[in-house]
């Protein structure tokens, strides 16, 4: 009985970390049903995200379903003590782009850009090419930025990902490394985070998390966790019946 017991613990401590609900993801949209003035936040933080004009729910996104964007939309996150750690933080969502016109710069993620304290994903077709951009601004406004010409690909789903441990940002392509720059100070301004201002496309599983993701944790997070947390749900319940013989 005991081992058995204790099986079902680690199942669903499995499957509880599967679905974003680990101390690290500090907000987790994943835009898998539709959503009218507020999205849902599946961490276990509840920063819940206000929808401004009229985001639209798409069942077909890169995981389920997603959010599409035109310009004048956006989704604004009242500032929490969650959602804002000092010097580590990786950022992470899916992203299909529309048409890129020239001379445009699309705010995808920011916090109070470009104030003292805080940050910002971008896609520039303005003062670079096609480029995804990662930006800091320290709470002495000293700006450090981790940006790549020629990396967005219209009309096509890529990963992007964007990290800061204190020393250095690192912005990753499709779970790739596209560049880095040594990078340090706070970044924890008080101010809201604005998701999609000024962006005209789709965005899914947006997760933010306290921590600078390595890599392999990217990657992990890029190749999807929903089999696993089924088959999780699966071996609980299994588990379950067997200890309630």
């Amino acid at each position: 009985m005991l081992k058995r017991l204790i099986a079902i613990s680690l199942i669903f401590i499995s499957s509880f970390a599967a679905f974003g609900q680990d101390e690290s993801t500090i907000l987790f949209y994943k835009f898998d049903s539709p959503f009218d003035g507020e999205i849902e936040d599946q961490s276990q933080y509840g920063n819940i995200g206000n929808v401004v004009g009229n985001v639209e729910f798409e069942e077909e996104g890169k995981v389920g379903g997603c959010a599409r964007f035109t310009n004048g939309t956006s989704i604004s996150v009242p500032l929490s003590d969650s959602l804002n750690p000092e010097e580590t933080i990786t950022i992470e969502f899916w992203i299909m782009c529309d048409p890129i016109p020239a001379a445009t710069y699309w705010r995808l993620i920011h916090k109070g850009w470009v104030g003292a304290g805080s940050y910002i994903c971008g896609m520039d077709n303005n003062w670079m090419t096609l480029a995804y951009t990662w930006d800091i601004n320290n709470m002495a406004n000293v700006r450090t930025d981790a940006n790549m010409a020629n990396a967005a690909v219209e009309e096509t789903w890529q990963y992007y990902s964007a990290t800061y441990d204190g020393e250095k940002i690192i912005l990753y392509i499709d779970g790739e490394v596209a560049v880095q720059t040594p990078a340090q100070g706070e970044i924890n301004g008080k101010f809201e985070i604005i998701i999609a201002e000024n962006f005209s496309g789709l965005l899914d599983e947006i997760r933010f998390s306290n921590v600078a993701l390595n890599q392999d944790e990217i990657r992990a997070h890029m190749e999807g966790e929903d089999a696993k947390s089924v088959d999780a749900v699966n071996k609980l319940a299994t588990v379950w019946a067997e200890v309630k013989k």
